[in-house]
């Protein structure tokens, strides 16, 4: 019942799980490791949210190799372990606006630190999984009996981590995101995200669709244009991305736009070299909310001189909007896009320029989708015919719509 004493044995339990030297085994058996699962539970459940903050912090502490290398290592418990951690800070009401102000600010604080430190906790987990991989003994659970099956395996905890990223981490974040927006929240968050592209290989496509039908898309694009723009202070303190080099968030967020977002172009859609080659050169720089990425589609080349960024910008937003929208995913107002896209061919109209084939097949498709019973076409009828040669019919892959996702990202009734 003691809250400071709970506080204060969480915090030497969590400093000797960051300093105990790799090459020391702290835990020594199973059993010993099992008794500190239940104890961290124990306090994770706590009523009192101070106590619940560094629980969570000593759980991120304990989700490390050398802590769990006495085999068998205990996945179900670990799983058990983290679904207590993931739901007791989905289950937190937003604080009261009948507060005072002062007494608002702090349980809002300790709110954000316990996402923060949940956060921690899956994405250390991730890291976990990846590092099993190479441990063979760390495959399967050597002391299962001959022709029974166990569930004590590293698939079986990989394939956990995506389900329980689906349905409690992803929607935590967004509900969260409704009330504020914390640089290490989301850097955290999306170096998680990057982590579990590695977790399980073979689900890779499947993941990737069910972000870019979950309007992830959107979401780093308004996060790099809030945090990555010229604008933007570069300078500001987060958490590592990967220890022990700190990285800041447009920096976190140039580097995984590419694994993230161009793993489905690439790998799902088989991308041409020309438009793969284009992506991984752009994307780190698109750093422009959605408003302004249309407004950018109006933009003359040639007042730029010789800077060919702006047509390289221009040609990504086009083809982020289109892959997009093929998987369900119309993160851009229908009128907006075609006005914009329609700006878009007027300008390389007078200046007589063609785009490539593979943007004037996004430019067509978008046109498609989100005309007005032909209003507006007439502008670009002309222009159109003389670039049909360029113009290479390709099958639209099918929408992947995910509810799970997208209902907390702003998708619902789509």
């Amino acid at each position: 019942n003691n809250v400071e004493l709970q506080k204060q044995g969480l915090l030497l339990f969590t400093e000797i799980l960051k300093r105990q030297p790799v090459e020391i085994t702290l835990f020594t058996n199973r059993g010993v490791c099992l008794d500190a699962i239940d104890v961290l539970m124990k306090t994770v459940d706590c009523p009192v949210l101070e106590v619940v903050v560094e629980a969570v912090k000593a759980v991120a502490a304990f989700l490390r190799k050398d802590h769990l290398s006495s085999p068998p290592v205990p996945y179900e418990k670990l799983q058990e372990l983290l679904e207590v951690v993931l739901k007791r800070c989905a289950d937190l009401s937003p604080p009261q606006s009948s507060k005072k102000h002062a007494s608002l600010s702090r349980v809002s604080q300790r709110q954000g630190q316990l996402l923060l430190n949940t956060l921690e906790s899956f994405r250390s987990a991730c890291r976990l999984a990846v590092e099993f991989q190479t441990d063979p003994m760390a495959q399967e659970n050597a002391f299962t009996a001959p022709g029974s099956e166990s569930k004590e395996t590293l698939s079986n905890f990989s394939e956990f981590l995506l389900r329980i990223c689906d349905s409690l981490c992803i929607p935590m974040v967004m509900n969260y995101l409704e009330r504020a927006v914390s640089s290490s929240v989301m850097e955290v968050f999306i170096s998680a995200l990057n982590t579990l592209f590695t977790v399980v290989p073979n689900m890779r496509i499947k993941f990737s669709k069910k972000l870019a039908s979950s309007s992830f898309i959107r979401l780093t694009l308004e996060l790099k244009a809030r945090f990555c723009s010229l604008k933007a202070d570069r300078c500001f303190d987060s958490p590592s991305f990967l220890p022990p080099h700190p990285i800041p968030l447009c920096l976190c967020l140039s580097a995984i736009t590419f694994p993230i977002i161009a793993c489905l172009l690439i790998l799902v859609l088989c991308l041409e070299q020309e438009m793969s080659e284009l992506l991984q050169k752009a994307l780190p720089q698109l750093n422009y909310t959605v408003a302004e990425s249309l407004l950018l589609l109006a933009e003359n080349p040639e007042a730029f001189s010789l800077d060919q960024s702006l047509c390289s910008h221009q040609h990504c937003f086009i083809l982020l909007s289109y892959f997009a929208y093929t998987l369900g995913d119309r993160f851009v107002p229908e009128a907006e896009l075609f006005l914009a896209i329609r700006n878009f061919l007027l300008s390389a109209q007078d200046r007589g320029d063609c785009p490539p084939p593979y943007i004037l097949r996004a430019v067509l498709y978008l046109l498609a989708v989100c005309q007005d019973k032909g209003k507006g076409l007439d502008s670009v009828k002309d222009f159109i015919p003389t670039c049909w040669t360029h113009f290479t019919e390709t099958e639209v892959p099918p929408c992947s719509c995910q509810p799970s996702c997208r209902k907390y990202f702003g998708m619902c009734g789509e």
